[in-house]
C-alpha cells in the first residue's frame, strides 16, 4: 500500500453552516438562561463525548460572562452530575460539565453520527434556542439529519462551499490563503493606524493581482467580524 496518497482523486470536501432552532420547551436548561439573563455574553462548545456505558455526556464550554450567575444556573440544572469552572480572563472562564443524558440529548447526537457528515467544533450558542456549526461532507445526507432530528427541533443550511481551512486556522474558519492574506496586510503595514500599506502593497507579497488581494482581505475580514459576534 502506497503511503504517499489515496489512489483515487476526490472531489473537494464541502461544508454546510447550520442553523438550529429549538423550541422553548426543547432548550437546555442553560440555553435558556442565556436568553433569560444578561450574565452571559457568548457560549460555545468547544468537545463533546458520550459515555457508552455510564450515558454521562461529558461537554467542555467556553463561556464569556458572569461567573458567579452561570455557576448559580449550572448546580440547578437537574441532570447535571458534577462540573469544573475554569477562568482564563477576566469575563472568560472553560465549564467542563458532566450530565446524564437525556432522551432528546440521545437523538440529537445519533442524528449527526452519520457516516459521510462530521461536525466541526466550535458550536456557538445564541440567545432565543439558537444554535450555529458548520458540518463537512455530503450535503445530501442532510435530508437524513433532519428526519433522525427529535421533535421541536429545525434546521436551516445558511451557507454551502468548499472547507479549506489550514491547521491553526479551524476556530475562526479562514483559508490558507485568506490567512497569508491578512499575515501580508499586517506585514506591510495596511492594518497600522495610520495605514502605511495599500491593498497594492499586499498584492505585490502575496504574488498576485490587486483586485485578488483584496477579495482575499475582505473575505478574510467578513470571517473575523462574522466569529466575534457569532
Amino acid at each position: 500500500m502506497s503511503l504517499c496518497g489515496s489512489r483515487h482523486q476526490g472531489s473537494s470536501v464541502r461544508y454546510l453552516r447550520l442553523e438550529i432552532q429549538y423550541a422553548p420547551e426543547y432548550q437546555r436548561p442553560m440555553h435558556r438562561f442565556m436568553t433569560e439573563s444578561d450574565a452571559i455574553k457568548r457560549e460555545w462548545l468547544v468537545t463533546w463525548k458520550v459515555g457508552v456505558e455510564d450515558e454521562i455526556a461529558y461537554t467542555l464550554f467556553y463561556i464569556v460572562g458572569d461567573r458567579e450567575p452561570y455557576e448559580s444556573a449550572l448546580s440547578a440544572v437537574e441532570t447535571m452530575e458534577s462540573y469544573d469552572i475554569t477562568p482564563v480572563r477576566d469575563q472568560a472562564f472553560y465549564a467542563f460539565v458532566r450530565g446524564r443524558e437525556t432522551e432528546q440529548s440521545r437523538q440529537f447526537y445519533a442524528a449527526f453520527e452519520q457516516p459521510t457528515l462530521m461536525v466541526v467544533p466550535p458550536v456557538a450558542y445564541r440567545p432565543h434556542g439558537v444554535v450555529l456549526f458548520d458540518v463537512v461532507g455530503e450535503p445530501a445526507t442532510l435530508e437524513q439529519v433532519r428526519d433522525a432530528l427529535p421533535d421541536g427541533i429545525t434546521v436551516n443550511v445558511q451557507k454551502i462551499g468548499e472547507y479549506d481551512a489550514s491547521p491553526g486556522t479551524f476556530d475562526i474558519g479562514l483559508t490558507s490563503r485568506q490567512r497569508e492574506a491578512l499575515a501580508a496586510g499586517r506585514e506591510v503595514g495596511y492594518y497600522d493606524v495610520p495605514r502605511n500599506g495599500s491593498v497594492k502593497d499586499v498584492a505585490e507579497e502575496l504574488g498576485c493581482a490587486p483586485s485578488t488581494a483584496s477579495n482575499h482581505l475582505r473575505k478574510a475580514q467578513a470571517r473575523l467580524v462574522e466569529r466575534v459576534f457569532r
